[in-house]
């Protein structure tokens, strides 16, 4: 009886050891378990704080309005105002490049008739623009403006194949459509220098 409580014991005794093996077992896989948990748990907080502290997308810069210098530059059209094509259109394209280099405001109005041509000029010459620029009145209308007005310079846009710059005073200049940026960009720049 003996060999088999021996039996027993020893049998008991593996039994133990066993079971506290498996224990170890146990108390090891769950260790590594509980490590692999928390370095799961570590690794996704760390992606968390991560995403929250990443900086998002830079949001665009505000439109900021542009600076103009106290002077503008004024373009009087006829009737098809600055429509693609037309005279006041190539007029104002000059007129808009040469702002964005001297920083000097520029604004057309279009007349509707020819006969409106004298009170727009006035219209113009009340707003203290420096430049004008005209392709919708006739030269005697130019020069009538010009001669009552000497502060201002004008320049008189032809839509024709004029040799060169025509001195009409000594504030207004005519010009053909082809050679007219030089002297819109000559005039708005001096304009900004003066200013």
């Amino acid at each position: 009886m003996q060999r088999a409580r021996g039996g027993n014991a020893e049998t008991r005794r593996r039994t133990e050891e066993r079971g506290h093996g498996d224990l170890r077992i146990v108390k090891q896989g769950s260790s590594k378990a509980v490590k692999a948990a928390l370095a799961g748990v570590a690794l996704a907080a760390g992606a968390l704080a991560a995403w929250a502290l990443w900086p998002g997308p830079t949001a665009a810069a505000a439109p900021q309005a542009r600076r103009y210098l106290d002077a503008s530059a004024c373009l009087l059209t006829g009737a098809s105002g600055v429509s693609p094509g037309t005279l006041g259109a190539r007029a104002w394209s000059a007129m808009e490049s040469a702002s964005l280099t001297s920083h000097v405001m520029v604004s057309h109005l279009s007349s509707a008739a020819p006969a409106d041509a004298p009170s727009l000029l006035n219209t113009l010459i009340e707003r203290k623009c420096g430049v004008i620029v005209v392709t919708g009145a006739s030269q005697s209308q130019v020069t009538s403006a010009a001669r009552a007005n000497p502060g201002p310079r004008f320049i008189l846009v032809l839509d024709g194949a004029a040799a060169g710059p025509a001195t009409v005073l000594p504030n207004a200049v005519t010009v053909s459509a082809a050679r007219a940026s030089g002297p819109i960009n000559r005039e708005v720049v001096a304009l900004a220098d003066a200013s």
